[in-house]
């Protein structure tokens, strides 16, 4: 009889410890995380009035009159506006806001060729984009699926950019070009983080960059409209503040 009661109590011992282990590996593949590369898609290019999906790395010529540009008088070797100061944001830069180093740009950061039949004195191209984690995780009640990203973004001066003549003026107004596109970034981590994702994360991930992107783009173009492309220096002042302030917010 004793032999009998030991022998149910070790068959229901097995399967209870059966049925933990499997419990405990089922909690296990229930949360894993997975690192996701960015795609071609995760990463935009601006140049005031033209922008391209792909990297910079392999961004095709652009014309000049989609280029970010900036227009001086010809025939002089120094700027003729030269009598205002344009040192707005140094008091700003470097810096680092969740996550993501701003830095202050000086001309060796244009490196590129510049176009000697070009009018232009200067080019400016910004490249922002993304990569994250994902975490997924089972609800012990619902047994639905939580979503939550690890966004990781940033924004850097192309190495299409160029410049012929390094004026101070040219260099504020291309540091405002590339501070809207570090804006870019900041807005996008900002919305990615704070956004309930589903099983579509990467669809709902990639639109709202898109969206973002999209906006400051527009922004861009205001930015110049408004500016003329540096040479109305009221304007630029006004942007500078303004672009300090969106800075502030994050």
């Amino acid at each position: 009889m004793m032999n009998s009661v030991r022998q149910r109590e070790n068959r229901k011992l097995s399967q209870s410890q059966k049925s933990q282990n499997y419990n405990l590996a089922k909690r296990a593949s229930s949360q894993f995380k997975i690192h996701h590369l960015p795609s071609i898609s995760s990463n935009s290019t601006c140049c005031s009035n033209s922008c391209t999906s792909s990297p910079p790395q392999s961004c095709s010529k652009l014309d000049e009159d989609n280029i970010e540009s900036v227009l001086v008088c010809k025939n002089t070797s120094q700027d003729p506006l030269s009598y205002f100061n344009y040192d707005d944001f140094n008091g700003v830069l470097p810096v680092t806001i969740n996550g993501i180093k701003i830095l202050k740009i000086d001309w060796s950061y244009f490196t590129a060729s510049p176009n000697m039949q070009s009018p232009w004195k200067a080019h400016c191209f910004w490249t922002v984009g993304y990569t994250f984690d994902i975490n997924m995780r089972k609800m012990k009640r619902s047994q639905n699926i939580k979503y939550r990203l690890n966004i990781q973004s940033w924004c850097c001066l192309n190495n299409k950019s160029w410049v012929k003549q390094k004026w101070d003026r040219l260099l504020e107004h291309e540091t405002g070009h590339y501070l809207i596109g570090c804006l870019c970034a900041l807005d996008f981590k900002y919305k990615a983080d704070k956004f309930k994702y589903t099983k579509n994360y990467r669809i709902e991930c990639t639109k709202i960059f898109q969206d973002t992107f999209q906006f400051y783009l527009q922004m861009e173009k205001q930015y110049d409209e408004e500016t003329n492309h540096s040479q109305n220096v009221p304007k630029q002042k006004e942007w500078n503040l303004f672009i300090k302030q969106e800075l502030l917010k994050y």
